[in-house]
């Protein structure tokens, strides 16, 4: 018996692929979600995504909706194909077109990238409850299901995530109630990240000049190089709310083995995550209008007027006539080493050969202070506080400490199992403040302690999710 034709379904505006999908195999009446599957995709195993789809055709098919307007309207592959060249979105539209989602990932570089994609849907409380007034139902918008997005582009309050699930179909709850505290830099990312969910592509070549000219204008890189080490640790300063996200914590932390942020020059043909392009150009613009005039209108390189290079010959001489005069006046040597910016090597070598004996500074710490300090480094306390007991400088105390790997090592574990301590305590007394707790809501409310645990105490955290949430 030939099954009847399903009526297509409303889309909405914005509305994400996974939305659609969902709507229409709830739609579909049958003993279960597997068999509606079945019925509508003529396949119960696709795994139903909005990012870059799989099953783009039949949804074409059964939703009455063009595979390019669901593909550019509905999915999220215009946004990660942004920062591409012409060739490469070609290639990953035509493979998703073949339903080819996997290789459509390896040429937009995601999948080169490590950068995971979003376990979770997002929705905004007063967008859904607009939604359900206005249509009679709530559903999953595009704009909301950007990396690094925490809040609503439209009604600036934090966007609610649930868990992504196989087994079972989701909407936006309701009967949320909003929450409207968001930081300016939250809010930041948001618009930067709607206004590349509206763009249609970016020109690489053009995109790294206005990046390019900004750096150099900001003090942070010249016409032949880039200062890597100070930009990497501006970004990690500017964008420390979120160094407890792991890709930013990955992409910005100081051993990373990648070369961000200077790697988007590396190579013109390198692929890069739309979400590495977020916080460049939510670091070095002050809003979406600054970043576009800069590309599109090419922002002027500012004129910088610098004194003649003195050649380093010269440099050297006048470094060695001042050790030479403050050898003569007896200042000690470290003092020395302070003014005339030198080695203590230089300085010994210079004396050596001018015959000046070297004076050396009383010592503040007689060996009974000595040991003293050394008591309380191995028991773990601050540096500083060690200093303001003994009335002396941390510089003191670090010195004390140099030197010594084995007490620092230990310091090291003590402060990780403080910090353990901690993470745990208040991960547990986070859970007592939840009227009904679940382990989004517990994520959430403890963000910090929560990713801190999972990449250092994972097995403890997960023990303590399975005695606490037994039906998860």
């Amino acid at each position: 018996m030939m099954r009847m034709k399903q009526i297509y379904p409303r889309i909405y505006d914005g509305e994400t692929i996974y939305s659609i999908a969902s709507r229409l195999v709830l739609s579909d009446v049958s003993s279960s979600i597997s068999q509606s599957m079945l019925n509508v995709f003529e396949n119960k195993n696709i795994q139903l995504d909005s990012i870059l789809p799989s099953f783009i055709n039949r949804l074409a098919l059964v939703s009455g909706c063009s595979r390019d307007e669901l593909l550019d309207k509905h999915s999220l592959f215009q946004y990660y194909a942004l920062f591409s060249t012409e060739s490469v979105r070609a290639q990953a539209r035509a493979l998703l077109l073949k339903d080819n989602s996997i290789e459509a990932f390896k040429t937009l570089g995601l999948l080169a990238n490590r950068i995971s994609c979003h376990d979770v849907h997002q929705f905004c409380p007063v967008c859904a409850q607009e939604q359900e007034k206005q249509f009679g139902e709530a559903y999953w918008l595009r704009a909301h299901q950007l990396p690094l997005t925490n809040s609503c582009y439209k009604h600036h309050c934090r966007l609610v995530s649930i868990p992504k699930q196989r087994k079972r179909l989701l909407f936006p709850l309701i009967d949320y109630e909003p929450s409207f505290v968001i930081s300016t830099l939250e809010h930041k990312l948001t618009s930067f990240n709607y206004a590349f969910s509206q763009a249609h592509y970016f020109d690489p070549a053009r995109l790294r000049q206005a990046y390019a000219v900004r750096l150099i204008n900001q003090g942070l890189a010249t016409t032949r190089f880039v200062r890597h080490s100070l930009w990497r640790e501006q970004m990690r300063v500017y964008f420390d709310e979120y160094m407890s996200h792991d890709a930013v914590f990955k992409l910005l932390q100081n051993d990373a083995e990648y070369a961000f942020p200077a790697s988007i020059f590396y190579n013109d043909e390198a692929i890069h995550h739309p979400l590495k392009h977020l916080l460049v150009c939510t670091f070095l613009f002050e809003h979406v209008d600054d970043f576009i005039d800069a590309y599109t209108q090419k922002e002027l390189l500012k004129v910088v007027h610098s004194e003649p290079i003195t050649p380093q010959s010269e440099i050297d001489a006048l470094r060695q006539d001042t050790v030479l005069t403050l050898l003569r006046q007896g200042l000690p040597l470290r003092q020395i080493i302070q003014v005339a910016n030198v080695s203590a090597a230089t300085v010994r070598n210079i004396a050596r050969k001018h015959a000046i004996p070297l004076k050396t500074q009383e010592r503040k710490i007689n060996d009974e202070v000595h040991r003293a300090i050394t008591i309380q480094l191995i028991i773990g306390r601050h540096v500083a506080d060690i200093a303001n007991k003994f009335n002396l400088k941390k510089g003191d105390v670090e010195q004390v400490l140099s030197g010594q790997p084995i007490i620092k090592e230990l310091r090291r574990r003590i402060r990780f199992y403080r910090h353990r301590q901690q993470a745990r305590r208040a991960l547990i007394a986070t859970l007592y403040t939840l009227k009904t707790p679940t382990i989004t809501l517990l994520r959430r409310s403890a963000d910090k302690e929560y990713v801190w645990l999972f990449k250092h105490d994972k097995p403890w955290l997960n023990s303590f999710k399975k005695f606490y949430f037994k039906s998860g």
